[in-house]
């Protein structure tokens, strides 16, 4: 083998060695900051409103009459679809579902509403396109392609639910919040919990933290909600305690 080849092969090692190493760290960083989330467990959390626990995600389901309306995706199908069961609810009576965003512990389990209309923010459609990435060369993707894109404040009315979306970029370049009837708050990742106060989540998991933290100003300006539900911190029952 000449010494060109070989300082080629050496090259390709060291480079193969780093990107491995830098994976690991980086699975490593995710696997420690997940850590730290406490979503709630499957069952009922206020009247009309269910939650379901996949791993380290939440997912909330609102009833009207013998219809639902799901926010965010969660992960895995089947586990999703298991803790439904437990509930007595089939992901054939969920008629609509609004992603926060499009990352994939939010979007993942998305396709098992195959009979429900699926929304999410304009803004975020850029993140599933092809025109940004994720990170570095990581891009999203959701299991469906027939979705509906919502403008900031724009309001869908489902039976009796009015879901309100409002555009709180920062987590992502298009991440949503829902109001629903002016009163229920799901922020998905623009915030946090912790003891019972608003604050920012982990940097880390943040395409622009700076924007993040300027969404969360946003979220302290609707003076009709009464309750925040997060997708992996919990939920507080007193809005205005939680925003000071």
């Amino acid at each position: 083998m000449n010494k060109f080849l070989k300082r080629i092969l050496i090259t390709i090692a060291i480079i193969v060695c780093v990107l491995a190493l830098a994976l690991s760290g980086f699975y490593l960083k995710i696997r420690y900051e997940t850590s730290g989330f406490t979503p709630l467990e499957t069952g009922s959390v206020v009247d009309g409103i269910f939650v379901v626990k996949d791993d380290f995600a939440n997912i909330f389901i609102i009833q009207d009459g013998t219809q639902y309306i799901v926010i965010d995706g969660a992960i895995d199908p089947a586990t999703v679809a298991k803790q439904m069961k437990n509930l007595s609810i089939h992901p054939d009576d969920v008629s609509a579902v609004f992603l926060t965003h499009t990352d994939w512990d939010h979007a993942g389990a998305s396709g098992l509403f195959d009979k429900a209309k699926l929304y999410l923010s304009k803004e975020e459609e850029q993140m599933i396109d092809g025109k940004k990435a994720r990170l570095l060369f990581f891009r999203n993707s959701i299991p469906r392609t027939d979705y509906t894109l919502l403008e900031d404040r724009q309001v869908v009315q489902i039976g009796n639910l009015k879901i309100e979306g409002i555009l709180v970029p920062g987590h992502t370049v298009g991440t949503m919040a829902y109001l629903v009837n002016d009163k229920y708050l799901f922020t998905g990742d623009i915030l946090s919990l912790k003891d019972r106060k608003i604050v920012p989540i982990p940097a880390f998991f943040n395409m622009d933290t700076a924007q993040a933290v300027a969404s969360m100003e946003i979220i302290r300006q609707l003076p009709t909600a009464e309750y925040i539900f997060t997708s992996h911190w919990g939920y507080t029952d007193d809005y205005k305690a939680a925003i000071k």
